[in-house]
């Protein structure tokens, strides 16, 4: 995202009294690659949405649908998205085609995390996998060396999953039909005994789906396409799905039972000119509103962005005192902030409110990082809560295997915005040599704001997390010292030597013990 475009997606001049103002997240949601599919949940205090990455090129050059990864990115606030990286290569699933890692959707049972996908499997068409994790980030391991599903015809995609008050769960699935199974409470197998070896084809009616199947494809332009969501509010279950074919929109059903029988009950958001002509909707509840998710083509639009590279955007979703869902159309404006974000804690450097097209990777060891950052890329973060005392340094984890790399951190404006420091970013032998670099800020600074981060000089920096401090650099004291006695003044040291009132991520140094913080 160049800087033009920074400003021009709300990066505009925002002071102290931005407390005051609403800060919405903007659509869409993710700026540094491609998103497509997306599928939400509520974890704790955290909104997690898992997705795959569209590449929309081939290796052969052709243009179409083609990603390699699923990933997952989280917020607390709604305007910042914090990536948490390829969470689920597609090579995990050994029985998978290369470019086939399409829609999917995890959800959480006894401390599990378990991710439904959808991919192609060699002479058997679609098919669907699942792996699980003991964390909503992974690393997730595949269960299986063949398909969970595969009925060996086509259309076994897009899964969704949900698990009932009775606790029995419900795997749904379907393109150009409508299937269902019972899970296990393992998660991980699923009741043979119904329909034909467990999985039970719905058949698609007007009255149900808002269209017919006839001669093995759906007919209409309301009837139920492909990528279902099942979910329940105040005793009705809801189906919500593409329909009509391409251009899809997005419409519903409902039904006193999660198997039906079905009342198909219109549209939730009508086709619009997204740049996108397939549309793909999760909903959720979250912090007492309910967020309708889907897709669209509108990230660099023109320039790459579109129908085969496509990027998620969330709305508001109301619901009418009979249950039923009002319409919603898509905006840019996307979704008002519920919360600012804390930045005297590490901040990821992954965490963005918008961003140029950037490289994030991540591993077990190293965690999640921006890499190869080039001259004129941009991070920038929303709704900073600065407090009502002035920060005095900002510390910054970086590493680069060159000379001459910089970052220039403003706020409020990417351009025109108040210059809080230049921070020199050190030759560290290695893209993952990452070490902290402390610079004192050049201005005060109060109030809730953005924080823009401009990549300046040379090429190729790797950029971890940050965070600001309260004290200054003189104040700082060396590691030497701070090793070598018992400092009695209750603050907390890192060991570069940073002093800070309270415990910070990794090692800290406490009047004479070492103190490690998650």
């Amino acid at each position: 995202m160049t800087l033009a475009v920074l400003m021009a997606c709300g990066m505009g001049s925002i002071h102290a009294q931005q407390a005051e103002s609403t800060v919405w997240c903007g659509n869409p949601i993710i700026h540094s690659h491609y998103s497509a599919d997306p599928a939400p949940v509520v974890i704790g205090d955290t909104l997690y949405i898992y997705y795959d990455q569209d590449i929309g090129v081939t290796p052969s050059g052709s243009v179409y649908y083609y990603m390699n990864d699923w990933r997952v990115a989280s917020s607390t606030d709604m305007v910042n998205w914090t990536d948490h990286g390829k969470a689920l290569p597609l090579s995990k699933f050994k029985w998978a085609n290369d470019g086939s890692a399409w829609a999917s959707q995890c959800v959480e049972r006894n401390g599990k995390y378990y991710w439904y996908v959808c991919a192609d499997y060699p002479g058997h068409w679609n098919a669907i996998g699942v792996a699980f994790s003991d964390t909503p980030t992974g690393p997730f391991r595949a269960v299986g060396t063949t398909p969970f599903i595969s009925t060996g015809k086509m259309g076994d995609i897009d899964p969704t999953v949900f698990i009932d008050d009775d606790g029995q769960a419900y795997l749904y699935w379907g393109n150009n039909k409508l299937c269902y199974v019972k899970l296990g409470k393992n998660m991980v197998s699923y009741d043979k005994t119904i329909g034909t070896n467990g999985v039970v084809e719905v058949t698609l009616t007007p009255e149900g789906f808002g269209g017919l199947k006839k001669d093995g494809k759906v007919e209409g332009e309301n009837c139920m396409e492909e990528g279902p969501w099942l979910m329940k509010r105040e005793g009705i279950y809801y189906l919500l799905y593409a329909a009509g074919g391409v251009p899809e929109n997005i419409a519903y059903s409902t039904s006193d039972s999660p198997t039906g029988p079905w009342t198909y009950r219109g549209k939730i958001m009508p086709v619009t000119n997204t740049a996108s002509f397939t549309n793909h909707c999760g909903v959720v509840e979250f912090k007492g509103k309910w967020y309708f998710v889907y897709h669209t083509g509108w990230l660099n639009e023109g320039n790459g962005g579109g129908g085969f590279n496509r990027s998620i955007a969330i709305e508001e979703l109301y619901f009418n005192a009979d249950g039923t869902i009002q319409q919603i159309a898509p905006t840019r404006k996307g979704v008002a902030a519920i919360g600012t974000l804390n930045p005297y804690q590490p901040v990821s450097a992954a965490t963005m409110n918008g961003s140029s097209m950037l490289t994030i990777l991540g591993d077990e060891k190293q965690g999640v990082y921006v890499s190869d950052l080039a001259v004129k890329d941009s991070i920038a973060v929303a709704n900073v809560q600065f407090g009502e005392t002035a920060p005095r340094s900002i510390s910054l984890d970086v590493a680069s295997e060159v000379d001459g790399c910089k970052v220039l951190v403003r706020v409020d404006h990417a351009v025109r915005g108040t210059r809080m420091a230049l921070v020199d970013i050190p030759n560290t032998g290695s893209k993952t040599a990452f070490q902290t670099v402390t610079t004192d800020l050049q201005a005060d600074v109060t109030g809730v704001h953005r924080v823009i981060f401009l990549f300046m000089g040379k090429s190729g920096a790797s950029f971890k997390r940050w965070r600001l401090n309260m004290e200054d650099t003189e104040t700082l004291t060396p590691v030497g010292q701070v090793r070598a006695v018992v400092v009695d003044d209750d603050a907390y040291y890192t060991l570069d030597g940073i002093r800070h009132s309270h415990p910070v991520r990794g090692i800290n140094l406490h009047q004479g013990k070492k103190i490690y913080q998650k």
